[in-house]
């Protein structure tokens, strides 16, 4: 659902303009929306893009891997994955966590 909100979680970048790069190696969080799932000829069916803006915050450089939370809950929806531009602005790309294959993967770590 379009309202659908996340918590991205990271260590990224914090600003890009007007300095072009400031990383103050601090835990940050950003509420991002969800704009599209499974993005055709784009992201295919294991993405998400999620909203990068001043209301909401984002992810940048430094945030791939981070957990992104479904809303404020403990469940980890997905992990950062990719950006579409240098500025850390518009929409971020997150790799999704509720597929089967993904899941074993996870799982078979956890027996």
């Amino acid at each position: 659902k379009q309202e659908t909100s996340f918590t991205a979680v990271g260590y990224g970048l914090q600003y890009i303009n007007p300095v072009f790069v400031q990383a103050d190696l601090d835990r940050m969080f950003s509420t991002p929306r969800l704009i599209q799932i499974n993005v055709p000829g784009f992201t295919g069916d294991f993405s998400l893009l999620l909203s990068n803006n001043h209301a909401t915050g984002g992810t940048c450089f430094g945030d791939s891997g981070g957990p992104n939370f479904l809303g404020n809950s403990n469940v980890v929806a997905g992990v950062t994955s990719f950006g579409i531009n240098g500025n850390c602005a518009g929409t971020g790309g997150v790799f999704r966590m509720d597929r089967s294959d993904v899941l074993a993967f996870v799982n078979s770590f956890l027996d």
